[in-house]
């Protein structure tokens, strides 16, 4: 397959800020406000549910924060939750990369050293990754696996990172 090269160095750039990004989300402090009920949130354009008792980490928002890579400019927005026993987190991370739509082959080929599965949650074909401490990153400091959801909307990257796998189910809209 042909892709622009220039376009996937972007969204390797992105993928690189995601993984340590969500490696600290997984850690989460400075906390605001906790919800018995599941919430809507919007990130970068795209509607989520959270889970009930999930709190948002006002540390880890990002509202179309610029960055630029190879000469791409991409726009990424970002929110991180955890859980009142704070052994859970979700990480939900949305690029866009203005002219440059993402798609899920080029998905794929970015993700093609990783051990994937493809996967349809609520509708939206994407990518799971599974990894644990010992073949993550040096900052993840967690024991338990941490799961990672990877799919295009609209064109744009969406990225989810929880530390159970059936959160995703809830947290993404049909």
């Amino acid at each position: 397959m042909k892709f622009n090269r220039i376009a996937i160095i972007a969204i390797l750039a992105i993928f690189a800020v995601v993984l340590a990004g969500s490696a600290s989300a997984f850690d989460l402090g400075f906390l605001t406000g906790s919800d018995s009920e599941p919430q809507e949130v919007t990130v970068g354009g795209i509607d989520f549910s959270i889970p009930a008792g999930f709190t948002e980490n006002e540390q880890y928002k990002m509202v179309n924060e610029k960055a630029e890579s190879s000469s791409i400019d991409y726009y990424m927005s970002s929110a991180g939750y955890e859980d009142d026993t704070k052994a859970n987190a979700i990480y939900i991370l949305v690029g866009d990369y203005g002219d440059y739509n993402v798609t899920n082959d080029i998905i794929e080929y970015v993700l093609e050293s990783e051990d994937y599965e493809k996967k349809t949650i609520n509708g939206h074909d994407g990518y799971l990754v599974q990894q644990t401490a010992t073949d993550s990153s040096d900052m993840m400091d967690v024991e338990q696996p941490i799961y990672m959801f990877v799919y295009e909307e609209n064109g744009d990257l969406v990225y989810l990172g929880a530390t159970q796998e059936s959160y995703f189910s809830d947290i993404i809209i049909e």
